[in-house]
């Protein structure tokens, strides 16, 4: 794995005009920012160049992002950074979408390719066969994890190693875009990933819940390397570092 090191990084992100479907929903139906790295919101730069400079190797990167709570907009975080590394990167990046789907959430589901990732891993399928070209973007492809209102629990750790394993022989980055940490299965993929970033609401999101993730993330042997202060109101985000 390609642990990412400290120290813990914090970022300020102020509100951009995102659909409200946008805060739910994977990068597939999202529309966030395209082209050029310049183009794309500053605070999603920030976030990728400061998790890159914490890589301790070359190998692929498989970084997780989770919410102490529901509503913190972890999702469009999430996209906004794998859409900003597609562009840096030679290879594709893989967005995967470990939520439940829209269906399961009383939502229109957006089109996908031939099931998902569990279904290709069960039928012994390419995992290729799972991913779709994310919506508005290059060099980004995006699956869903598994089907059910717990895809995560449906996959189980071990598969889960297995098939991460295989997805970096092609991808210099992985996004696990996952549900907030009341789900046990969700704060134990952490494991498996070399850095989780948290994903808080400013003026919503209560201290103590974070230091409570952090906490649970570490005990299950994950590792936080930053949090994501989203809807922050300042006009220039700002870093701040500490050992």
């Amino acid at each position: 794995m390609n642990r990412l090191s400290n120290p813990e990084l914090t970022i300020l992100r102020k509100p951009a005009p995102v659909p409200a479907a946008a805060e739910e929903h994977a990068v597939a139906p999202a529309r966030i920012g395209i082209g050029a790295i310049s183009r794309h919101h500053p605070s999603f730069v920030q976030l990728y160049f400061a998790i890159e400079a914490r890589r301790t190797s070359a190998m692929p990167l498989v970084v997780q992002f989770i919410s102490p709570t529901v509503g913190t907009g972890a999702s469009t975080v999430a996209s906004g950074y794998a859409r900003v590394a597609a562009d840096d990167c030679a290879q594709p990046v893989l967005y995967i979408d470990c939520n439940p789907p829209p269906a399961a959430r009383g939502r229109k589901a957006a089109p996908t390719a031939n099931g998902t990732l569990f279904d290709a891993l069960r039928s012994g399928l390419p995992l290729s066969e799972a991913m779709a070209p994310a919506r508005d973007a290059k060099n980004l492809l995006w699956a869903r994890l598994g089907p059910g209102e717990r895809p995560l629990l449906t996959l189980g750790g071990d598969r889960l190693q297995s098939m991460l394993d295989m997805l970096r022989t092609n991808h210099p980055v992985i996004v696990l875009d996952t549900p907030p940490t009341d789900a046990p299965e969700s704060a134990a993929v952490s494991r498996y990933c070399d850095g989780s970033v948290l994903v808080v609401a400013a003026g919503r999101t209560r201290q103590w819940e974070i230091e409570n993730a952090k906490a649970l993330l570490e005990r299950l042997g994950g590792q936080t390397v930053g949090v994501v202060l989203n809807r922050e109101r300042s006009i220039v985000p700002r870093w701040l570092s500490r050992h």
